[in-house]
């Protein structure tokens, strides 16, 4: 091979290095937009963005019974949107932290959203597992969704974590299945409500005062209606003036499961 073919095959070669380098650099920026920290003696969980140094989320978890769960650094290997645990139960939203250990929901008895262990669920905040680190549904797919593979997960038991904001929440034990009250899947019974109060409503008359928000009704198992009812976001108004038909946007997140419900009406104004 000739002195210039070298050259030229070494420049290639070079480039080449360099494009995997920068690509591998880009990669990494992008996985280390968070790190995850758990305690195993508070079992609590903080998501940490990595440039403004803030927290992105905190949650409760369960971590192995007795310290079960590995301490150290690692980082995350895949995820999986049910996977099989120990015992013959299913997670839903895995995330593999090291070997077997993972991020996962509170188990299910089956691969499906209605076969949570309902036992299990009121463990959460306290240690519960064989090792693996247990979450809410909310949470462990707020993990699965936003944490890239290669993401930094470190855990131990002296770094103080700050408390979630959102509360710990129970759930009746009568049956040992049911749902878990965080899983968005549209037929989870924990949905808040939110309704027209009478249907009569949809008319207004001309000139009459008009709230929106007053014709309307929430609920949720966990939180209070009055509080519900400030959460509230309405997007668009009525003139009452003018008689017309009138679209109004009702969105509702209730702070205690997270879970979204949304309503449209259509308002008429008439004239007396």
């Amino acid at each position: 091979m000739s002195m210039k073919k070298k050259a030229i095959l070494l420049v290639v070669l070079l480039a080449a290095v360099w494009m995997g380098s920068a690509l591998h650099r880009k990669v990494e920026a992008y996985t280390a937009s968070y790190t995850i920290y758990v305690n195993r003696k508070t079992n609590i969980v903080n998501v940490v963005n990595n440039k403004t140094k803030k927290i992105a989320r905190a949650m409760y978890c369960s971590t192995g019974i007795n310290y079960r769960t590995i301490q150290g650094t690692y980082r995350t290997k895949e995820k999986l949107r049910w996977h099989a645990l120990y015992g013959g139960v299913y997670g839903q939203y895995c995330t593999r932290i090291s070997g077997a250990y993972l991020f996962h929901s509170v188990p299910y008895f089956s691969v499906s959203n209605k076969k949570v262990e309902t036992k299990e669920y009121n463990k959460l905040g306290r240690q519960a597992s064989k090792g693996c680190v247990r979450l809410a549904v909310v949470d462990a797919k707020w993990i699965y969704n936003n944490c890239r593979t290669g993401t930094t997960v470190v855990i131990g038991d002296n770094r103080k974590l700050a408390t979630p904001k959102r509360k710990l929440l129970k759930i009746s034990t009568k049956k040992s299945a049911g749902w878990d009250p965080t899983d968005p899947n549209p037929a989870n019974p924990y949905y808040p409500k939110l309704k027209l109060a009478k249907r009569s409503y949809k008319t207004v008359i001309k000139g009459t005062d008009f709230d929106p928000r007053s014709v309307i009704t929430v609920s949720s198992k966990f939180t209070d209606p009055d509080l519900l009812l400030s959460k509230v976001r309405v997007t668009g108004s009525v003139d009452t003036s003018k008689p017309g038909s009138y679209k109004v946007k009702y969105t509702l997140k209730d702070p205690a499961t997270e879970l979204k419900k949304t309503l449209k009406v259509t308002f008429t104004v008439v004239n007396p």
